[in-house]
């Protein structure tokens, strides 16, 4: 059986958020809460989860026109970091002042646009004191002379931030004004179901011909645990597309799969059709596992109908492991 995978109409969510599922949808409720604010906002998300593009679809759903301005935390030395933030030229003042910031700052640039913050975990000690009194005052000195903020300030961490306040390597009152408003993006590992959609809109993005993927295909691509969420996806797909035809099948997805990652103990001597066969075993044990053997359950989240995977139990010798009662 084939099946087409089309993307979902979701208005102007990012491709992060894209699918159906129970996460996901919480995840969604928190972006469109975040649209109707103005307040500063954390999205938390694991590594390739692609928070910059949250960021942007969440600028252009509220200030589209004005400047996105983007800063990589991980990506500077502590000094320069402070001086793309606050400028170079800015000299340090008084406690009692406003913050004085350089023509030059990266919060001066954003004007009434978007002022990403990306690995915000990063930001040094000194660095996030200052930002705490600019988001506390709303303005500055820049040139002598006191300006109002008009900027929205949106953070990424890939860090369990509550955890670093606790450690006392995060500020708590930087984490709370932060926190006005945060987007959790579920990792790909707690929504496989969604896993269809995102390979449907990032084929579709590719801008190569249409392409149809085989229910097999799209079971092994739902059953690896992607570490590397959305970008690890995308790597393995533009792989995948390079070599197989307009219906993509299984075996197309298996021959780019790194054989030292996900399928590290499997029988390299065995022929493809038994390597398959015990894909499929394992991961329709696991499904089975996951929803505590309720057939009709596993049956929904494998695609197929509830006699058909009573039968493939038989076929591939799937049996429920006896409880082991604990004295």
């Amino acid at each position: 059986m084939r099946t087409t995978y089309v993307p979902t109409t979701l208005g102007e969510a990012p491709l992060s958020l894209a699918g159906a599922s129970e996460p996901v949808r919480r995840a969604r409720e928190s972006f469109e809460l975040a649209v109707s604010q103005a307040t500063p906002v954390l999205i938390v998300s694991e590594a390739g989860s692609r928070a910059r593009e949250t960021a942007e679809s969440l600028h252009g759903r509220t200030r589209a026109g004005a400047p996105f301005v983007a800063v990589e935390c991980g990506a500077l030395q502590p000094a320069d970091l402070e001086g793309r933030l606050f400028g170079v030229s800015a000299r340090r003042v008084q406690s009692s002042e406003l913050e004085t910031i350089g023509g030059d700052a990266a919060i001066a640039e954003a004007g009434p646009g978007t002022l990403f913050l990306e690995q915000i975990e990063e930001l040094p000690a000194s660095a996030q004191r200052r930002l705490v009194r600019v988001l506390r005052d709303g303005e500055v000195r820049v040139s002598g002379r006191h300006t109002r903020l008009p900027m929205r300030l949106v953070a990424s961490t890939v860090r369990d931030l509550d955890a670093d306040v606790r450690e006392g390597r995060f500020r708590q009152d930087l984490l709370r004004r932060l926190s006005a408003c945060r987007i959790a993006i579920p990792p790909l590992r707690h929504r496989p179901a969604d896993v269809a959609e995102i390979v449907a809109q990032l084929v579709n993005q590719s801008g190569g011909p249409p392409r149809s993927f085989t229910r097999a295909a799209m079971t092994v691509l739902a059953a690896l645990p992607w570490a590397g969420n959305i970008d690890e996806v995308d790597t393995l797909l533009q792989k995948v597309l390079k070599t197989a035809g307009a219906s993509v099948t299984q075996e197309d997805v298996l021959a780019h799969v790194p054989m030292d990652g996900q399928f590290s103990r499997v029988d390299l001597t065995a022929s493809l059709r038994d390597a398959r066969r015990r894909f499929e075993r394992d991961y329709i044990a696991a499904v089975l596992e996951r929803h505590q053997w309720r057939m009709s359950e596993a049956a929904r989240a494998l695609g197929i109908e509830r006699a058909n995977l009573y039968r493939k139990t038989r076929q591939l010798g799937i049996v429920r492991a006896p409880r082991v009662e604990v004295s």
